[in-house]
This record gives structure tokens, sequence and C-alpha cells, in this order.
């Protein structure tokens, strides 16, 4: 390269007659200096000098779609600017940064006591898409994609049968608090699943010949009596919980309702029609929770042996949050969102904590 490794040959010969009678019988001690009064200047190889030139050259594809990006997240107070001289500076860097130093402030740590997700920034639903030149700079049309890693594991009997022995429906009021918050932003797998399922093999079984003998899991009679009970009224609720006398119980009812009005602060969002388009191919999403009544039971089985198919067809994500990358109102509202989701994760997790039964193993 220009500029990096000029040199040129030694010619042992100009170097001899250049030298002076002075030079050649300098002694030993001084043979440092001698050497270099031996070559004269433009003779000697010619080390690269690097002063003043980056000693890293990056190209990032798309590069001007995600400089746009980190000015709208900076406009919006989402990025903070101090940030880019860290990501020296790289806008993909930059905004990986901005997003873990986000999910930090929100509860991350919290989050990944419980549940494995992951959350992505992309400006395309299409795993496979690749910007041509007429779209390279556009970021009016950007998600965020919460997708699970694996499904968290939850035990729910030994709280249930704790808030039986305070009211018969409180232990249907609980689950109705606490999954209802969880699935209004992610899916969790939990006896409705399995008994589904088992429906819908029950019919493909009777509709083949030769499928009649085969026996599939009672699921039922995994699914304890007072599940059947109608949840009580949050009012009612709120006014039995205060005389609860077991600290444990009402603890958990008091973080149970407190979950369910945080998952309530915003609205899921809705995709656009041609988007939905774009995961017309994908299977159901996979679940972020598995929740059972006890170990190895009925349910845990069915989810075992349909878990073998979930990953046949790519998932959809368990959440898609959409806004236009241009305006740093529509990104603020898609992190308020975001921001919901967390708390709700986050306060799902502190309940699962101190639920019986679910010591954690590691």
């Amino acid at each position: 390269m220009p500029g990096l490794a000029e040199s040129s040959r030694t010619n042992s010969c100009r170097a001899e007659r250049g030298a002076t009678p002075q030079a050649r019988n300098t002694p030993l001690g001084t043979a440092g200096l001698a050497s270099a009064r031996l070559i004269p200047a433009g003779f000697g190889p010619a080390i690269p000098r690097l002063d003043g030139v980056p000693v890293e050259q990056q190209l990032w594809q798309g590069e001007e779609a995600v400089a746009r990006l980190c000015c709208t997240f900076i406009t919006a107070g989402i990025a903070d600017p101090d940030a880019w001289a860290a990501a020296k500076p790289n806008p993909l860097a930059f905004l990986k940064r901005t997003l873990e130093r986000w999910l930090k402030r929100h509860h991350g740590d919290a989050i990944q006591e419980q549940f494995s997700l992951d959350l992505m920034l992309s400006t395309s639903l299409d795993r496979y898409f690749v910007p041509d030149g007429s779209t390279a700079g556009a970021v009016s049309q950007v998600f965020l994609v919460l997708e699970p890693d694996a499904a968290g594991y939850i035990i729910l009997g030994p709280t249930l049968q704790l808030l039986a022995g305070v009211h018969p429906r409180l232990p249907v009021t609980f689950i109705h608090l606490f999954l209802g918050a969880l699935n209004r932003w992610v899916r969790v797998y939990d006896y409705c699943d399995a008994l589904d399922r088992i429906e819908s093999l029950r019919e493909w079984y009777e509709s083949d010949p030769e499928g009649g003998g085969v026996e599939l899991p009672d699921i039922a009679r995994s699914v304890p009596a007072y599940m059947k009970k109608r949840p009580l009224t949050a009012k009612t609720t709120t006014r039995i919980v205060p005389g609860i006398k077991n600290r444990l119980a009402r603890q958990l009812l008091e973080l149970a309702i407190e979950l369910d009005g945080v998952s309530s602060k915003n609205e899921r969002p809705v995709i656009g029609e041609e988007s939905r388009e774009l995961l017309m191919d994908c299977g159901e999403p996979a679940p972020a929770l598995l929740a059972v009544f006890e170990r190895n039971d009925a349910i845990e089985g069915c989810f075992d042996e349909e878990s073998q198919g979930m990953l046949e067809l790519t998932p959809e994500p368990n959440l898609i949050i959409p806004f236009n990358g241009e305006s740093a109102e529509s990104a603020a509202g898609a992190f308020a969102i975001l921001s919901t989701v967390c708390e709700t994760l986050s306060g799902a997790s502190r309940v699962m904590e101190i639920m019986p039964g679910n010591e954690r193993l590691n």
C-alpha cells in the first residue's frame, strides 16, 4: 500500500564507496554509531511508519440506515451520545451497546434469572432479507423482536395448594393473574396448551382407521379440581388479600395483583398486513415458559413430545414491536411498550423466586 511499506535494496558496493576511512576504522565500542554512518541516507531498508494511519478499517452493510437510527435513538433519549466514543465509532456496535445498556436499566438481570429471551432490532421480519440499493438507507420501518432462546420452567402445584387452604377460589385466581399477565406479552405453555394438543391428536387418530388403539395421556387428571372454579373478581380479591394470615400466601397474591396491573399499562402492538404476510410460513411462537402442576407430570410430558416438532417451521416471534425509525416519538413509544414488557417479566421473576417448590437447582 502506498506510504506504508516503501523500501530499497541495500547496495553493498555503493555503501562501501560512500564510507570514509574514519568510519571504517571506528572501534567496536561505537559499532552502533559506526553502522549508522556506514549506510548513507536512502540506501538502507525503510521501516514503514504508521503515524496518523488508522490501525483498523471497517465496512458495515447498511451503514447509512444504522447511522440514521442512531441519531433517532439519541434524539428520543434512548441512546447516550457519550457512548459513541466507546463504540469506536461503529454504528452497529453503538446500537448493540445502546440495547444492552437500556436492558440493564430495565431489569435485564432480574429477567435473566427465570427467562432466556433474545431481543433483536431489525428493519425486516424476513430472516433472509438483503436490502437493495433503493432501501439501503431506509429506516421508516423498524422492528423490536422478542424471541425465547429456551423455555423457562415453573411448578405451580405447591403454590396452588397453599392458596387453596386460604380460599377455594384463590388458586384459579392466582393463575388468572400470574399467567394472564405473562400471556399478554410472551407465550406460556400450560395445561390449556396440553389439552388442546391432546384434543388435536384425538381427532387425528379418530380419522385414521389404524389409529384407534393409540392411548393418549390423560391431561385432565393432572389438572387440580380447584382449577375448574371461576376466578374471584378483582374487587373481591383486593378485599380478601389484606386479611390473609399466611404471610407467603398474602405476598404471592399481592405480587400477582401488582403484576397484572403492570402488564396492562400498554396494549400489545399490531403489525401491518405486509409484515404479517412475511410470517405466514412461520410456526407457532416457541414458549417462553413451561408451567406445570408437578414435576414430570402429564403436561410436561406433552410439552416434551410437542417440542420435538416445534422447530420444524421457523417459529413466529413471541412479540413484535414496529416503529418508525425516522421518528423520535415513534421510537420512544416502542421502547415504552418494551419497558412494560420488561417490568412484566421482571415482576414475574420475583413471583417465581418465592413460589414454593421452585428452588433453583443450579
